[in-house]
C-alpha cells in the first residue's frame, strides 16, 4: 500500500504495478470512504483519479467523503466490479459504458450503470517502432501486439476495431508500461495505447524512435460507424516528446461511473467538490485540462446518476 498526498503524487507522476492510494488522510472519522477502481500501470484513468484522495476530504462536508483509489484491469473489469458490488465507483470509456448498459459483448447482460461526469478526452492510437514495415492500420493483420490488460477499455476497443476492419491480431495481455517495454525490446510488433500515459513519453524520451499509425479519413469515418460518439483527436509533436508528426487519432471520452443505488447525497457532493476544485486533476492529468462544470455533462446514451443530475440541473445544463 502506498500513502500519497497531492504533492507526492504530482512529483511521482505514475503509480507502479497494482498500486493503491489510500484516503482518510487524517480526515473525519465519519467520512464515507469511496472505493474507486481506475486502470493499469501508466493509464490516465489512474492519474485523473489519484488526486481525489486529498481533494475529497478537503472539499466535502455534507456528507464528508474520502477515497481509496486503486489500479485495476480497466474499464470492463471496473463495470463488472460495480455490478458485483465490490467497488463504489469506477472509470470507464464511452464505448465500454455503452456496451455494458445495452448488454452487448463482452457483457452477458445489461448492467444498469450511471454516469457521474465526463472526466477527460483521450487520444488513442496504434504505435510501432520507427523501423517497422507496418505502415497503416490495415497492416496490423497477423501481428503480435498488446492493447492493454484483459478487461481494459483499450483492449475492448481494439477487439471491436479489428472485427470491424476484418483483421486479426495475436493479442498479448500486458500493462501499458510492460507493453511499451516489450515493443521497444522487439518482443511485440505494435501497441494500442492512449495519450496521457507517462510510460508513453518515457518510451519516446529514452532515445527510441516510435511511429504513430494515424487513421486515414476513410478509416476514421468507417470507425465512427461502430463508435458513433467518437470524437476527432490528433497526436501532435506537443503531445509526444521527440515526435515530429501530426496524426489523426480516435478521441475517447471517459467517465467516472457508479450504480443507481449509490446515495444521491454522496454523488452530488463528489460532483460538486470536483467541479468546484478541478485544479489538482487538471494538473495531474493532461487529458483533463478542460474539466469544468459546462464540459463535464456529456450525453452519450448512458443515464446520469440522480445526484450528479441535481448538480448539473442547478447549473442550467439540463
Amino acid at each position: 500500500m502506498v500513502l500519497a498526498n497531492r504533492r507526492q503524487f504530482l512529483t511521482s507522476g505514475l503509480a507502479v504495478g497494482t498500486g493503491l492510494v489510500a484516503g482518510c488522510l487524517g480526515g473525519d472519522d465519519d467520512a464515507r470512504d469511496l472505493s474507486i477502481h481506475t486502470a493499469g500501470e501508466g493509464a490516465s484513468h489512474y492519474t485523473k483519479s489519484a488526486p481525489l484522495v486529498e481533494l475529497l476530504p478537503e472539499h466535502t462536508e455534507d456528507p464528508p467523503l474520502s477515497a481509496t483509489v486503486s489500479t485495476s484491469d480497466g474499464s470492463v473489469a471496473n463495470i463488472r466490479n460495480l455490478d458485483n458490488g465490490e467497488i463504489d465507483i469506477g472509470t470507464t470509456v464511452d464505448q465500454i459504458g455503452h456496451l455494458a448498459y445495452n448488454g452487448e459483448v463482452p457483457f452477458e447482460d445489461e448492467i444498469d450503470i450511471r454516469c457521474i461526469m465526463r472526466s477527460e478526452v483521450v487520444a488513442q492510437y496504434y504505435v510501432v517502432r520507427d523501423d517497422s514495415e507496418i505502415e497503416t492500420i490495415s497492416d496490423l493483420d497477423g501481428v503480435t501486439m498488446t492493447s492493454g490488460p484483459e478487461g481494459s477499455g483499450t483492449h475492448g476497443q481494439h477487439d471491436t476495431l479489428m472485427d470491424h476492419y476484418g483483421l486479426e491480431t495475436d493479442d498479448q495481455y500486458m500493462g501499458y508500461g510492460e507493453g511499451l517495454r516489450a515493443l521497444r525490446d522487439g518482443d511485440l510488433d505494435a501497441f494500442f495505447g492512449h495519450h496521457g500515459s507517462d510510460t508513453m513519453n518515457a518510451f519516446a524520451t529514452d532515445g527510441d524512435e516510435l511511429r504513430v499509425l494515424g487513421w486515414t479519413e476513410d478509416e476514421f469515418d468507417s470507425m465512427q460507424e461502430v463508435f458513433p460518439w467518437t470524437a476527432r483527436a490528433e497526436v501532435t509533436p506537443d503531445m509526444l516528446e521527440n515526435y515530429e508528426e501530426t496524426e489523426l487519432a480516435m478521441g475517447t471520452n471517459s467517465f467516472w461511473v457508479t450504480m443507481p443505488e449509490m446515495d444521491d447525497d454522496v454523488v452530488y457532493e463528489m460532483t460538486r467538490a470536483i467541479l468546484e476544485n478541478p485544479e489538482p486533476i487538471q494538473e495531474s492529468n493532461v487529458n483533463s485540462e478542460n474539466l469544468e462544470t459546462e464540459w463535464a455533462y456529456y450525453d452519450f446514451g448512458v443515464p446520469y446518476h440522480d445526484g450528479s443530475l441535481e448538480y448539473f440541473e442547478e447549473h442550467g445544463l439540463i
